[in-house]
């Protein structure tokens, strides 16, 4: 009889105690801790729910693309996967224009990256200040030059003598009027150092009208004389100059020549007619030049020139040889231009 009872005492007491350790969490093994899985050689693998399949997209409607869009190399979002709105893409990453992707959402097409090594803007060097630099003076470098000049002679005397056997036997002298020349000439220069320059040239002046008259000396009678003639000079120059400036020369010059005067007027108070005499003749005087550039350039000068002319006449009565002499004293001014090459 006691043992039913004890038996019923039993399944009584688990009953009651059942509940309440249902109620009582499960102790958790300490942090760091294994808890050991016993497994059951013989017991079955446990049974797992079968994958919820994955989710399909609805086809895409007439004039989309497709939702299945390729992402970036390395990415890990599932197909079909939907950004949230304000979703950064990758910079330069374009997408379709009204892609029409998962929740409706159109993103805006992104502009296309650029190619490797394209500069969107040219880069500028940063502004520097330029030294304040002057335009360098263009000046001549040539060495000939070539021109022509325009000659006045406002004043001048001229003497006129006759001579037989060493003795003057007439004599006058007197001031020529103002007339006009011109004069073509070359020039090189054969020298340069610094700005020292040595050159030579070679001109031809010619004095169309030489007129004379009233005379201010008579040494072997006082008969007048007048006349006119011309004249034409050869003259070689030697010249120095200095370049004062790149563009700017001064120079003195020399130039003795041989000149031919025409003088059948010259006796026209006397019985004897010189006709043309010459002879040597110099002149000397400074000069300046001025250069336009690498050619063109203008010049000037102050010039006096000294003649010594003559020739031999027979005489009327006697038929013997006397000898004319004519001396010249002129000052010119001359203006000229000309091409430097």
């Amino acid at each position: 009889m006691k043992t039913p009872v004890v038996v019923a005492t039993v399944v009584v007491l688990l009953v009651v105690s059942a509940p309440a350790a249902a109620q009582e969490p499960p102790s958790l093994p300490p942090t760091g801790a294994v808890t050991p899985v016993l497994v059951s050689p013989a017991a079955p693998a446990p049974a797992f729910p079968p994958a919820a399949p994955a989710p399909t997209l609805p086809p895409p409607t007439t004039g989309s693309a497709l939702p299945a869009y390729g992402y970036p190399p390395g990415s890990t979002y599932p197909p079909g996967y939907g950004y949230p709105p304000g979703y950064t893409y990758p910079p330069g990453y374009g997408y379709p224009p009204s892609y029409a992707y998962p929740q409706g959402y159109v993103y805006p097409q992104a502009y296309p990256a650029y190619p490797q090594g394209y500069a969107p803007y040219p880069a500028y060097a940063p502004a520097t200040a330029l030294p304040d630099t002057e335009t360098p003076v263009v000046a001549p470098t040539g060495r000939w030059r070539l021109g022509i000049a325009a000659m006045i002679v406002p004043t001048g005397t001229l003497s006129y003598s006759l001579n037989y056997r060493g003795e003057a036997q007439l004599a006058f002298s007197g001031q020529t009027a103002a007339t006009g020349g011109v004069r073509p000439f070359a020039q090189v220069d054969i020298l340069r150092f610094n700005q020292l320059r040595v050159q030579l040239g070679l001109a031809i002046q010619i004095l169309p009208t030489i007129k004379w008259a009233n005379p201010s000396l008579s040494t072997a009678n006082n008969n007048a004389f007048s006349g006119s003639g011309y004249e034409v000079d050869v003259l070689p120059e030697l010249a120095i100059g200095v370049n004062v400036l790149p563009r700017l020369r001064l120079v003195a010059f020399a130039a003795p020549g041989y000149s031919f005067l025409s003088a059948s007027d010259l006796a026209s108070k006397t019985y004897v007619d010189p006709g043309t005499v010459r002879g040597f003749v110099v002149q000397g005087g400074a000069e300046i030049t001025g250069s336009f550039g690498q050619h063109f350039f203008l010049d000037g000068r102050l010039a006096n020139q000294w003649g010594f002319q003559g020739s031999e006449v027979g005489s009327p009565t006697s038929g013997e040889t006397w000898n004319a002499e004519v001396h010249t004293n002129l000052f010119t001014v001359q203006v000229g231009c000309g091409y430097w090459f």
